[in-house]
């Protein structure tokens, strides 16, 4: 049984990891988070369906708008198959934009969902399919022709 505890705890570090490169823009890091096939669902307003290879330019052109953010990722519950595992987790997601006219900050929190599945890899377990849905948002995000970039 440790070894699917050790799996656990890899997996959710890995959800971790995701987190802190978001928030770093650091886009690179991501090749160490999914699998260079994997699918990602922002299914959220102006969100997208991407493969891998497309995401992070887009979310260097979606991140823009943020003057600084912080997701944070909790409650993960990964079933283990294997070397496959479906990992669902829930994120508080703070986002602090800077408006262009007055130059005032404007905070947005939103509750959502991930739903990965995984597989395990050489590298250890990496993402091969997110799916992020909102629950709930406290707050209303400026549009990028409202926003101060960064």
């Amino acid at each position: 049984m440790a070894g699917a505890a050790d799996d656990v705890v890899e997996i959710t570090q890995l959800l971790y990891r995701y987190a802190r490169a978001i928030d770093a823009k650091d886009w690179k890091a991501l090749e160490q988070i999914f699998t260079p096939d994997a699918r990602i669902h922002y299914a959220v307003e102006r969100g997208a369906e991407l493969r891998f290879p497309e995401l992070g330019p887009w979310l260097a052109r979606a991140m823009t708008i943020f003057k600084a953010t912080q997701h944070v990722i909790t409650n993960p519950l990964v079933e283990l198959a294997g070397d496959r595992a479906r990992a669902t987790s829930y994120l508080t997601g703070t986002h602090v934009q800077v408006r262009r006219d007055s130059g005032a900050e404007v905070l947005t929190t939103e509750g959502s969902t991930y739903s990965d599945e995984l597989v395990r890899t050489r590298e250890g377990w990496r993402i091969t399919s997110r799916r992020l849905e909102r629950t709930w948002v406290d707050g209303s995000y400026l549009g990028p022709d409202e926003a101060r970039l960064f």
